[in-house]
């Protein structure tokens, strides 16, 4: 579909195999016919799409450095950068572009278009790339009759927009709230999000509401993360008075959040907004930062220029233990333990009985802290944990020095620089890793809906754990060599972008299979991807090569150490689609 034709010319975008494919047409004709239904006041029954947002999204925004000036060649040149600097693997999978990207006017048909000299090729082929770079497509707009540039906005639209984002292929949505008149905010974003869902696409939705009528406490079933103040700005301890309205530092920002951590959690987060990391604050600024937000468990959305920016700040945007912080599957906001002298002390709740701890330096100057673990009594009773140092011993490291700093038998002793912080991981020292024989092997079949007993008389579970794509089974009678599981092969997920599971810690081998059973991949070259198992990278992986020919099985064994609960797999296409056929996840001594 061109994104300047209306929404109702439906061309052919896919032959059905491309996970882009949105849905048939008669998914389409019902999808408008529900749309108009809502215009002429009809209810129907929607909910925002489950299963999205489990862990605080990662990705990166246009506006906090570039503002309006944005346009296709800077997006593409963003994702190109991300792609290679470390930023896409460690997590930041949203490219979102931010206001300014539309045309001053919708088209005769009400839809809303792309400017045509910023984006001369139009959204859906800007979607095309970044998901061919394996990326998700993120877009903004507004709840109100235009956007905070005076750019058209959604009021009155919103189902006809939502269809358009999604023949687009938009994955994330940021909704602001500028121009939004005497309009009562939660019915405004509930008439979007009943818009997203009638279109039919999984759309992450983001609320950017400032905070100005609590979302909070009505938006966990609207959208999937909300702001809860106004825009920050590039400063760590500052306010910008723009008169009519205000823009916050780092630390303005943060003291916001308090008592708002019991309304976050997997599939509902608050958003204290975008990261400033890389966009002229001192390092140790940005660090403490980048700490703080960790803590809280908040969305990292980057905003810096990604084509430019410093070593160090690559460094402080990627590190792969402060982001297991923020992203730790218990999806708990951590919270402030102490504050004295211009020192505030956090902690976090983690998987596996750890914490993060955070010790924030407001001061402009360095200040030396001491921390008795034995003295201490850590308790969070909304997440029902008590870290009993008295009891416990845990293992300390240092997430910035990248390095273990002892245990809590011993105080804490530490000189904080002013306006940074420190941050550690404690390690609960009693929560060993399971032995190979207490731990069950897993077994997955890709594509499949529901558990498969194989020849060997091994059950394998029905499809799940797969981010993205959708899946595809064969005929039951299929032939598939090199195997005396057949069936196994019969059935597939093809065109997703990552696979999680939870699992004890703990060292496993980790069997991934495939086969090419799609004809027209018959030849070497026809479908390459790359993947990532555990840190364990597979570039330009051919599944026909790899195999000696169609129809043929192979199994690519990997040997992982599971340190922080789950198992991460990532898939990034080359040439056509990934494919997977299933997951057998052992356990190993």
């Amino acid at each position: 579909m061109n994104d300047f034709a209306a929404v109702g010319d439906f061309d052919d975008m896919t032959d059905g195999r491309n996970p882009l494919f949105l849905f048939s047409t008669m998914k389409k004709i019902t999808a408008i016919l529900l749309a108009l239904a809502a215009f002429v006041g009809v209810s129907v029954h929607a909910q925002k799409f489950t299963g999205l947002a489990l862990t605080p999204p990662m990705g990166w925004n246009s506006w906090n450095k570039f503002a309006g000036n944005i346009n296709e060649q800077l997006i593409r040149e963003t994702a190109d950068a991300m792609a290679t600097n470390g930023m896409r693997d460690a997590g930041y999978i949203y490219v979102v572009v931010d206001d300014c990207w539309e045309a001053m006017n919708r088209d005769k048909q009400g839809n809303i278009v792309a400017d045509p000299k910023k984006f001369p090729g139009g959204m859906k082929a800007l979607g095309d790339y970044l998901h061919a770079k394996g990326f998700k497509f993120g877009i903004h707009n507004c709840a109100g009759t235009k956007t905070c540039a005076g750019f058209p906005g959604g009021r009155g639209h919103e189902f006809q927009d939502a269809l358009t984002y999604a023949s687009w292929g938009v994955d994330f949505l940021k909704y602001d709230w500028c121009e939004h008149g005497t309009a009562n905010s939660e019915e405004t974003y509930k008439t979007m999000r009943d818009g997203l869902a009638t279109a039919g696409r999984p759309i992450v939705f983001s609320l950017c509401e400032w905070g100005d009528t609590k979302p909070w406490l009505w938006a966990k079933d609207i959208g999937h993360l909300w702001r809860t103040t106004g825009d920050i700005y590039n400063c760590f301890d500052c306010i910008f008075d723009h008169g009519s309205w205000k823009d916050f530092g780092v630390l303005q920002i943060l003291d916001k959040q308090d008592g708002l951590r019991e309304y976050a959690g997997p599939g509902h987060w608050n958003d204290p907004d975008m990261l400033e990391v890389g966009n002229g604050m001192l390092v140790n600024e940005e660090r403490a930062h980048f700490s703080m937000w960790c803590i809280l468990a908040a969305p990292l959305i980057a905003g810096n220029d990604m084509k430019t920016m410093s070593a160090e700040t690559r460094e402080i945007l990627t590190n792969p233990e402060a982001i297991a912080v923020d992203q730790d599957k218990l999806g708990v906001q951590g919270f402030k333990y102490s504050a004295k002298d211009g020192v505030e002390t956090w902690f976090k709740p983690l998987t596996d009985g750890d914490w993060a701890m955070c010790v924030l330096n407001r001061n402009k100057e360095a200040k030396k802290i001491s921390f008795d673990w034995k003295n201490k009594n850590v308790t969070d009773s909304f997440a029902k944990r008590d870290a009993n140092f008295s009891t416990t011993t845990y293992s300390l490291r240092d997430l910035w020095a990248k390095k273990e700093i002892g245990t809590t038998k011993e105080t804490l002793a530490a000189e904080i620089p002013g306006h940074d912080a420190v941050m550690l991981r404690l390690k609960n020292s009693s929560a060993t890793s399971a032995s190979a024989e207490t731990r069950p092997i897993i077994r997955i079949k890709a594509g499949f809906t529901e558990p498969f007993t194989d020849a060997d008389g091994n059950v394998w579970q029905a499809d799940h754990g797969f981010a993205d794509g959708d899946t595809i089974s064969r005929d039951e009678n299929l032939p598939v060599a090199n195997t005396k599981n057949p069936a196994l092969y019969r059935s597939e997920r093809y065109g997703m972008t990552a696979f999680s599971l939870p699992l004890t810690n703990g060292k496993y081998t980790v069997k991934l299979h495939f086969a090419e059973t799609f004809e027209e991949m018959n030849a070497p070259g026809l479908r390459v991807f790359s993947f990532n198992v555990q840190g364990h990278e597979f570039k330009d992986f051919d599944v026909f090569a790899k195999s000696g020919g169609l129809q043929h099985a192979y199994i690519e064994s990997v040997n992982v150490d599971i340190p922080g609960g789950k198992l991460d797999i990532t898939f990034t296409a080359n040439i056509e689609n990934p494919e997977i056929n299933g997951i057998e996840i052992i356990p190993a001594p």
